[in-house]
């Protein structure tokens, strides 16, 4: 038995290598050899902290760090927030009603990047189908909005986020017991008591970590806002992608720094949404 046992993880360990390879070589050496050139001057190749220096000091790169910032945490907050209104009508959906509604959303959560942008700019750009519609019928409504504008990427960012965040916050409404709402409802609590006192206490743990893919899924985001402003409005994504591909010269070593500042960013996120989770966890056993 010992040597079966022996001959199994041996056979565990040969059937995982390819996996482990993949880790290696396509996130392992992109990242070290990104922090290593990080810390190259262009110039003399000598170790150095002038890349990040010049990050956080340079305006043009506090202006794209500052306005991912807003459009990102804006944009999560939002479409946090809808998400979990459109999974808490969800979950108590009919049954058919609901699997039209998922079949809805993994439609339209895999419509991004540029199909997005085109969409949003036949609807409502300078001569957009809805804004010529509104003003057939004398409805000044969006004569002074500008898809082209912080507004208006601010308004496709909440977009993509409600059904990504949706789906990933529907499973944990299962958590939510019927005895539970009974029982609030015995006692005459209303259904807003019932969710602040005890469904998102219950729910803290997911909305914390959809939170945080929220926030990575926007600060991230290049192709939409590309084709919608380019580089009008400097954002952290479009400003690392003009340092390694752009038709100028390029600077690979303060991309590298960009690169750098965007993981840490999302670092910090993912560590504040963690020590959110445990002290809610701590609160719990006390």
């Amino acid at each position: 038995m010992t040597e079966q046992k022996k001959r199994r993880n041996w056979g565990g360990y040969a059937a995982s290598i390819p996996f482990f390879l993949l880790v290696i070589f396509f996130l392992i050496a992109p990242l070290s050899n990104m922090v290593r050139e990080s810390f190259i001057s262009p110039e003399s190749g000598a170790v150095t902290l002038a890349n990040y220096l010049d990050v956080l000091s340079k305006p043009i790169y506090l202006a794209s760090i500052r306005n991912s910032l807003y459009l990102t945490f804006i944009s999560t907050v939002v479409g946090l927030v809808l998400s979990f209104i459109a999974a808490m009508a969800t979950a108590q959906a009919t049954k058919n009603l609901s699997s039209k509604f998922l079949s809805i959303l993994n439609m339209v959560a895999n419509f991004a990047g540029l199909p997005l942008a085109f969409a949003f700019i036949i609807l409502v750009g300078k001569s957009g189908v809805l804004i010529e519609i509104l003003d057939q019928f004398g409805i000044p409504l969006l004569d002074d909005f500008n898809i082209y504008s912080s507004q208006g990427l601010l308004l496709v960012f909440v977009y993509f986020q409600i059904p990504l965040g949706t789906l990933v916050l529907l499973p944990s409404f299962q958590s939510i017991r019927k005895e539970w709402k009974e029982s609030a409802a015995l006692m005459k609590a209303s259904p807003f008591q019932f969710w602040w006192h005890i469904g998102i206490p219950v729910l803290l743990p997911s909305l914390a970590d959809t939170f945080s893919m929220l926030f990575a899924n926007a600060l991230t985001a290049y192709a939409t806002p590309y084709m919608m402003i380019s580089t009008n409005y400097p954002l952290l994504p479009i400003k690392i992608t003009s340092m390694f591909t752009g038709e100028m010269a390029q600077q690979q070593e303060l991309g590298s720094a960009l690169s750098i500042t965007m993981m840490l960013i999302m670092l910090l996120v993912i560590f504040l949404c963690n020590m959110v989770k445990k002290i809610f966890y701590k609160g719990g056993n006390s």
